[in-house]
């Protein structure tokens, strides 16, 4: 009971910061119904505790909480992914026809006579009525439905992180606050939690151990609720400045580049706008602004973010988030050979913001931490 009370704290002030938050996303609002539905199915050992109208109110709307609970979680990461303001919550039925039938069960639930509720939850009777077998018959499909929607979501998180990681790399220098590798790891555990829990509810007296009880299950909840707080928190989308390209047909005849900004170019142009990025980042020293992307490179250089991806992907063989980092590495492993600045001034003045994303990128291309290599 302790560490649900711990949990269920943790969920107010994340509510409680979320509100008062001047930067509110859409997001945010699908984070905070995260947060409230894990409270809820924490708050069980409480509500059980009580019985009678809790009790019932707390079972009738565990199918419904649960089919809710990872299309939340997928919308979430659809609108963190998604550019400017366009729509990334699931709307399609197949996401909410689940819910719906979980819907129907919860009702048939909450309906039921008190002794069909008690015999179906809390007696050990061998006579059960029809209400009680529709509805035993319910939660068992909704177990193996649950499964197989698990993995369905489990993976599409995972696709769909591959691939808005490599749009990160097409249109960031620095993915600090950006990455959603977490998420996978977050909606793994909470998969895992689902079974430990049936396996906890399954388990007799006999079978309890240290490993296999209610105290491990409420701290995976805990844990659960602590890494989705922790990591949403503060947290907006990536791409929320950034619009969707139009159509080709809609452009405005601005330049040749952007004509064509969604359909391939040849050669010779590939190599032209080559050599402008050249002269821009590495003449200019343009790696060194803080604050660059992919959008603003490309409205200086007058072409389209599509035409720039193009160009390092095929011309260039590397991508925006690799080529700058690139050079901002060589440039910081020039002044650490030379400079009497330290490492934290080195990172500050060849571009980075942090000194955990200069660590990374330095031990990602060198093999070794700054300090390490100005040492050596």
């Amino acid at each position: 009971m302790f560490i649900d009370g711990i949990s269920v704290g943790i969920g107010l002030l994340f509510l409680s910061l979320l509100y008062l938050n001047p930067v509110n996303h859409q997001s945010s609002k699908l984070a905070a119904g995260v947060i409230i539905i894990l409270s809820w199915l924490i708050s069980g050992s409480y509500m059980l505790d009580h019985g009678g109208l809790f009790a019932r109110l707390y079972i009738a709307s565990i199918p419904v909480v649960f089919f809710l609970l990872l299309p939340m979680i997928y919308g979430y990461q659809q609108l963190m992914a998604a550019h400017g303001n366009q729509p990334g919550f699931p709307k399609r039925s197949i996401h909410w026809i689940p819910i719906g039938f979980a819907g129907l069960l919860s009702l048939s639930i909450g309906l039921m006579p008190t002794e069909d509720f008690n015999n179906m939850f809390f007696n050990d009777t061998e006579q059960l009525s029809l209400w009680v077998a529709i509805n035993s018959a319910g939660f068992a499909l909704l177990l193996v439905s649950w499964t197989i929607l698990s993995v369905f979501y489990l993976g599409r998180i995972v696709i769909n992180t591959k691939a808005y990681h490599q749009q990160l790399n097409n249109e960031f220098a620095d993915h600090e606050g950006k990455k959603l590798e977490w998420l996978i790891g977050f909606t793994s555990l909470l998969v895992l939690t689902w079974f430990y829990a049936l396996v906890v509810l399954g388990a007799t007296s006999t079978l309890m151990s240290p490993f296999i009880s209610e105290t491990v299950l409420s701290l995976l909840v805990l844990l659960l609720i602590w890494i989705f707080c922790i990591q949403t928190l503060n947290r907006r989308p990536a791409f929320s400045h950034i619009e969707p390209e139009p159509r080709p047909d809609s452009e405005p005849e601005e330049s040749p580049e952007q004509k064509y900004s969604n359909s391939s170019i040849d050669d010779e142009r590939l190599k032209r706008i080559a050599g402008k990025i050249e002269r821009k980042v590495m003449g200019e020293k343009y790696y060194l602004n803080p604050d660059i992307d992919a959008s603003t490179l490309a409205s200086e250089l007058g072409i389209s973010v599509h035409y720039l991806s193009q160009v390092f992907s095929q011309e260039m063989q590397t991508t925006f988030y690799g080529y700058i980092n690139d050079a901002r590495i060589e440039a910081a492993k020039e002044a650490l050979k030379t400079s009497q600045q330290s490492v934290l001034d080195i990172a500050f003045s060849v571009g980075y913001n942090t000194r955990s994303s200069f660590y990374n990128a330095f031990k990602k291309r060198t093999g070794m931490t700054p300090s390490k290599y100005k040492s050596s």
